[in-house]
């Protein structure tokens, strides 16, 4: 049994599950979602099983507890802290919940995990495990009146796909930490943008800055990023302190550096391919890196107004896609008009590039192919 239980239980779970070993227990809990669920995972290949609860119909805010996540735990979650302060390893929830945003961002759809609601101890004589009250309610989705700001997230999976997780014990913590880390600020985004879509933008952009952090910190190191970002910064330290004191500043300020260029670098590096179903030439938005690039830039630049002057996305990117039929697929632009006005504000159709629905397909598509990269890196 592995002595280092102090960071992010799933992954040392994975560390030390064995087919042949026998588990120390076993704990069920629900997995909520509004999309239609397809396929099972239930083999003997890694420590979480994925069942299919055939929760039958869905739609855009009808939740159901739609997968059983049944969890084989063959280590102890019990662990020793010093007395200091140390959020090193933090993002905020529990072992099911690394799980369940795992997933959300892997298959692209809502999933929040609930409560236990049976556990099985390898030491009792109950082989049916003991069921478990939890008074929980549901986690509930509520769409307006001009349907969903979100309809892609939507759609029919196959969990069966979810055997990728299994893989992640590759990885350092560190970068599991980070992956767990964006997927939970994807997963949030995803269950609040009906209701909350402003915060669902700074949400999803989050998300991609802290991949983003985490593949610049593998790529430069902090004094190089210092010395690009900052030279006469760089150089003051210099003869300041050497050396020694434009490490300890880079080491402090890292995460600052440059951070508009880290996150569309980051973007454009791992783009997904263009939808293969799409709306219209004059509906869509330039499937291109340059094209791209400007949205990205504008979209950093409100989340900046957003977080440091108060100024909220704007309105018409917080709306579901417009669409012209029932036929042809939503809008990819934020505004199909020459320009927009509500709530005492205005903005051009420029200034409006890309539906929040079209960003989280691209926004999903950049963090998965991350994904794949950090487990090609250490393969």
């Amino acid at each position: 049994m592995s002595g280092n239980t102090g960071g992010v239980l799933s992954y040392w779970n994975m560390k030390e599950f064995s087919p042949d070993a026998k588990p120390n227990s076993i704990s069920e809990s629900p997995l909520y979602s509004d999309a239609h669920i397809t396929g099972e995972l239930n083999d003997e290949k890694g420590p979480y099983k994925f069942l299919n609860m055939i929760s039958g119909t869905n739609g855009p805010g009808s939740i159901n507890d739609a997968i059983t996540l049944r969890m084989f735990w063959y280590i102890d979650d019990q662990s020793s802290y010093g007395v200091k302060t140390d959020t090193s390893k933090y993002h905020g929830g529990w072992v099911t919940d690394e799980i369940a945003a795992l997933a959300s961002l892997k298959l692209g759809i809502r999933v929040k995990a609930g409560a236990v609601t049976r556990s099985y101890d390898a030491y009792s004589d109950d082989e049916f495990g003991r069921p478990r009250s939890t008074r929980e309610k549901k986690p509930e989705i509520n769409i307006g009146i001009r349907g969903a700001v979100l309809p892609s997230v939507v759609k029919t999976v196959n969990i069966s796909e979810l055997g990728d997780l299994y893989s992640l014990h590759y990885l350092d913590e560190e970068q599991y930490i980070a992956l767990v880390r964006a997927s939970r600020m994807y997963q949030d985004a995803l269950w609040i943008a009906e209701s909350e879509p402003e915060l669902a933008w700074l949400m999803l952009i989050s998300s991609l800055e802290t991949a983003a952090n985490q593949w610049s910190s593998e790529q430069d190191t902090p004094v190089e990023r210092l010395k690009a970002s900052k030279p006469a910064l760089a150089e003051m330290l210099f003869d300041s302190g050497g050396d020694v004191l434009v490490e300890k500043v880079a080491n402090e300020i890292i995460h600052s550096l440059g951070a508009t260029t880290k996150f569309i670098k980051f973007c454009l590096e791992f783009m997904p391919d263009e939808p293969e179903k799409r709306p219209p030439e004059w509906m869509r938005v330039k499937w291109t890196k340059t094209g791209y690039r400007e949205i990205l830039g504008k979209l950093y630049g409100y989340r900046s107004s957003a977080l440091h002057g108060g100024t909220p996305f704007p309105a018409p990117l917080c709306s579901p896609p417009d669409s012209i039929s029932k036929e042809e697929y939503p809008t990819e632009k934020g505004s199909l008009g020459l320009a927009a006005h509500t709530l005492g504000a205005s903005w051009k159709a420029e200034d409006l590039p890309i539906s929040m629905d079209t960003f989280h397909y691209f926004a999903n598509g950049v963090l998965n192919k991350w994904w794949s990269s950090l487990l090609s890196s250490r393969s």
